[in-house]
C-alpha cells in the first residue's frame, strides 16, 4: 500500500512539472444498468460512498488528474475512468490521424515501454486509439487494467478499464466500443505530421512519459480503491 501511494504522489508531481491543462471535450458513453457514472461538473457523492473514499478526495482527483468521467459497477469489480489534457504533444500533433508511419511506431513503442505487452492500434467508431493492457496482482487478486489512448482535437484522451481477471471483461470492451468522441470543426483537416522532423524522437520520449507515468498513476489508484472496498466489506472480528 505505502508503495503505491507513493507512485501516486510521484506521479502528481511529475504532471504538475509539466504544462498540461484540462480541456474542453465532447463524447459521448454508454452503460448499462449495472454501473453507476458521473461526468465532471456532476455531484459525486454516489460514487465516493460506492468506492468507499471521500467527496473531497474524489474532487481532487478529478481536478488533478484531467478526470471528466468515471463509473464503477455495482460490485466494485469494474471501473472505467476518462481524462483529457491539452500537452505539448497534443498541441503539436493536434490528431493521431495527422501520425505518418514513423511518428505513430515511435509513439506505440514509447508506450509500450514498460507494459506486460506491447501498445497496439485499435479502431473504434472511426478513431484510432493506442491500446496497452496489463494485468496485476495485489491481496484482492488478480486485475486487468486496459487503457486506450488517442489524440483529439489537440487534446490528450485516455480511457482506462479495470476489471477483475487476467484479460479484458467483455464488459469493458462493450463500454469501449460505446466511447465517441466528437471531432471539433476548427480541426484542420490539412494538418498532418509528415516527418519525424517535425516531432523529435525526444519530445515524444518526454511526453509519452506523461502517458507511462499515468499509466503507473491509475494502477496504483484502482489497487487503493479496490483495497478500501475489499476492507469496508470485511466482517468486523469484534462483532462476535
Amino acid at each position: 500500500m505505502k508503495y503505491r501511494i507513493l507512485s501516486v504522489i510521484i506521479v502528481v508531481l511529475i504532471l504538475l512539472s509539466v504544462p498540461v491543462s484540462a480541456s474542453n471535450y465532447e463524447y459521448t458513453i454508454t452503460t448499462d444498468n449495472n454501473f453507476i457514472s458521473a461526468r465532471s461538473g456532476d455531484d459525486l457523492t454516489a460514487i465516493s460512498e460506492k468506492l468507499n473514499i471521500t467527496l473531497q478526495e474524489l474532487n481532487s482527483h478529478f481536478t488533478k488528474n484531467g478526470l471528466i468521467y468515471i463509473a464503477v459497477s455495482e460490485d466494485g469489480k469494474s471501473q472505467v475512468k476518462i481524462s483529457a489534457f491539452t500537452d505539448n504533444f497534443s498541441s503539436e500533433v493536434g490528431d493521431i490521424a495527422y501520425l505518418d508511419d514513423t511518428v505513430m511506431s515511435q509513439f506505440i513503442e514509447s508506450v509500450s515501454d514498460g507494459s506486460d505487452s506491447p501498445a497496439y492500434v485499435v479502431t473504434n467508431n472511426g478513431r484510432k486509439f493506442l491500446c496497452v493492457k496489463n494485468t496485476l496482482q495485489d491481496k484482492g487478486g488478480v486485475y486487468t487494467v486496459t487503457q486506450y489512448i488517442t489524440i483529439c482535437n489537440n487534446q490528450t484522451f485516455y480511457f482506462a478499464g479495470y476489471n477483475d481477471g487476467e484479460d479484458t471483461s467483455e464488459e469493458i470492451s462493450n463500454i469501449f466500443k460505446s466511447f465517441k468522441l466528437n471531432e471539433a470543426s476548427t480541426t484542420s483537416g490539412d494538418k498532418k505530421v509528415q516527418s519525424s522532423d517535425k516531432l523529435t524522437i525526444s519530445t515524444i520520449l518526454i511526453n509519452c512519459g506523461i502517458v507511462v507515468f499515468a499509466l503507473i498513476a491509475v494502477f496504483a489508484l484502482y489497487g487503493i480503491i479496490k483495497s478500501y472496498f475489499k476492507k469496508d466489506q470485511e466482517p468486523n472480528e469484534n462483532e462476535n
